[in-house]
């Protein structure tokens, strides 16, 4: 009974991991097919805002909001959600930016908006992941040391 518990709980571990290795690594891919095959830009950092918590209070982190146009001459104006302290552009900055022309809303921004997302589940993913594999062929080879 207290091997199918640990099995179960490493499995959990296992999966939750899995998913994050997943969930990683369909980012990753996307931020690179972006890259590879969308349209790169130059765009201007018009202000950086602050993240505002679950109680509405104001952080010291900051995103960037970027101005760029598409290649057709449109203005789009990109909230970037990855908040850092300092803030990683100032404002007045020219940045690169990369678009797929069906949809110039969701550029990646050069820097760290393309991997931050990708790195934090990857991590987490991993020591999920080893914790959880690591657990369940622990437990199975102690199971099976049992019954020989």
């Amino acid at each position: 009974m207290k091997q199918n518990i640990g099995l179960a709980f490493f499995g959990l571990f296992a999966l939750v991991g899995t998913i994050f290795l997943i969930v990683a690594y369909v980012n990753w891919q996307s931020t690179q097919r972006i890259i590879k095959t969308g349209i790169e830009t130059k765009g201007v950092v018009i202000d950086n805002r602050y993240n505002i918590d679950r109680q509405g209070r104001t952080t010291s982190s900051m995103a960037p909001v970027v101005q760029f146009r598409t290649t057709d001459g449109t203005p789009v104006t990109y909230y970037s959600q990855t908040y850092t302290s300092p803030p990683s552009f100032e404002v007045g900055q020219a940045v690169t930016l990369w678009y797929q022309p069906d949809n110039p809303q969701e550029p990646i921004l050069e820097g760290i908006d393309g991997w931050l997302l990708p790195l934090i589940f990857g991590i987490l993913g991993t020591i999920f992941a080893l914790i959880g594999y690591s657990g369940i062929i622990s437990t199975l080879i102690k199971r099976r040391l049992r019954v020989s």
